[in-house]
């Protein structure tokens, strides 16, 4: 390896640790070589519109070249429309076989997690959480068992979930043990309440993934990192102190955000090198 200063040398020792989101669309027409020639890991998002244009042949030239490249990958699965712990059992139903064509490509890609939404909201599910659950339980313990034969956890994120106690409940019935919380900071500051001492002391040793973004308690602004209100250095801390250290994928989702994201970590990591 050639030589480098040391703030070129951290940036590269940060970037392999860590992962950065891009749908399979993009990273087809724009955005694969400069995740090759930049040694990024992908988080590639499988979006309804990418599982229905392109063939299996499509996906797998990518995984080959990422596989070649000496790239981590990750997925995040559809969530648009979807309703993993619907009630009525026909939304439950196609929710459930649009996330099998996403889990149809695990054992193509191999990666380290697949994401999936959890997909509560008070505003559809107060009163009925039991049902939620149940149905939700149902949703995901056959697809982490289909995810775990590849090696492969599953990470369930948070969007517009408030309380953390009813994602505790949720984990605790679950057998699988490849199951874990995938906690999206930007989407805990801006939909969630912000509340991150309660969540952490709720969920936090749930939590097998990270998704780091920014933004100023309003907005999902996928801003860089130190750029909004989320508390870093107390998540940081926190995560440092469980057994394992999370998957991480960064989420830039404006031109020029992903170099000061990284530096923003370099100068934060909490985990041994």
């Amino acid at each position: 390896m050639r030589s480098t200063g040391p703030g070129e040398s951290l940036l590269t020792d940060i970037k392999a640790q860590v992962h950065v989101n891009a749908p399979f669309g993009m990273l087809w027409e724009q955005y694969l070589p400069l995740f090759l020639e930049q040694r990024l890991n992908p988080e590639i998002g499988l979006d309804a519109a990418s599982l229905d244009r392109f063939s299996r042949r499509d996906f797998v030239q990518v995984a080959d070249r990422l596989h070649r490249a000496g790239l981590n990958v990750t997925l995040h699965a559809p969530f648009q429309d979807l309703l993993p712990g619907a009630l009525d059992a026909r939304i439950a139903a196609a929710t459930r076989a649009r996330l099998q064509d996403a889990f149809d490509l695990v054992e193509i890609f191999q990666p380290r997690s697949i994401v999936c939404h959890i997909g509560y909201e008070d505003r559809h599910y107060h009163g009925v959480e039991e049902l939620w659950l149940a149905q939700s339980l149902a949703t995901w313990e056959p697809l982490a068992e289909l995810a775990a034969r590849s090696g492969t956890m599953l990470a369930l994120e948070n969007v517009y979930e408030t309380r953390p106690e009813l994602i505790r409940e949720l984990f605790s019935r679950f057998q699988a043990p490849t199951i874990r919380l995938c906690l999206d900071v930007g989407h805990l500051q801006a939909f969630g309440g912000g509340n991150f001492p309660a969540w952490l002391h709720e969920v936090g040793h749930l939590v097998g993934q990270l998704h780091l973004h920014d933004n100023n308690g309003h907005q999902d602004e996928h801003l860089a990192l130190g750029q909004g209100v989320i508390p870093f250095p107390l998540i940081m801390s926190f995560l440092a102190q469980q057994e394992s250290v999370p998957v991480i994928t960064l989420e830039p989702h404006h031109e020029g955000s992903l170099l000061p994201s990284l530096q923003f970590l370099a100068a934060a990591w909490p985990w041994p090198p």
